[in-house]
């Protein structure tokens, strides 16, 4: 009977020492991390100083933040019924507004930094609005 239960006691003393030590050598972890990003888009305004060239005046520039995987458009939101005419220019793209308090220009097509120079050209009734936003929208 002792002879057993030392025999026993042996192997479980190796197979205790063999786990073990098997865990030492062991010297890499595997850790599992997730994150949740929210979707941000933000337009800032930095005022340059006005020039004039001709019928164009530029306003100064955009800077355009949004890390939406499908990109953005910018919305130019202004008083309804007013600014009809006047042509928006934001870096190379253009929109001509009619007058119904709203309008939309590409951004992005996916995630963006960006700045761009901001500009109108004005039409027939001239800059007669106080309001006039623009912002960044994710897709």
């Amino acid at each position: 009977m002792v002879k057993k239960l030392t025999g026993m006691l042996a192997a479980m003393i190796v197979v205790a020492t063999g786990t073990a030590s098997a865990a030492i050598a062991s010297d890499s972890m595997v850790f599992n991390l997730r994150a949740t990003v929210p979707v941000s888009c933000t337009v800032g305004y930095n005022p340059t100083g006005i020039a004039f060239n001709d019928n164009i005046v530029r306003l100064g520039e955009l800077r355009e933040y949004c890390n939406a995987p499908n990109g953005y458009h910018l919305e130019v939101r202004y008083s309804p019924n007013s600014l009809r005419g006047v042509t928006v220019n934001i870096g190379n793209e253009r929109v001509t507004l009619d007058g119904s308090g709203f309008a939309s220009i590409r951004g992005a097509t996916g995630p963006k930094i960006q700045t761009r120079a901001l500009s109108v050209q004005f039409g027939d009734d001239g800059f007669d609005t106080d309001e006039f936003q623009v912002a960044a929208i994710a897709i």
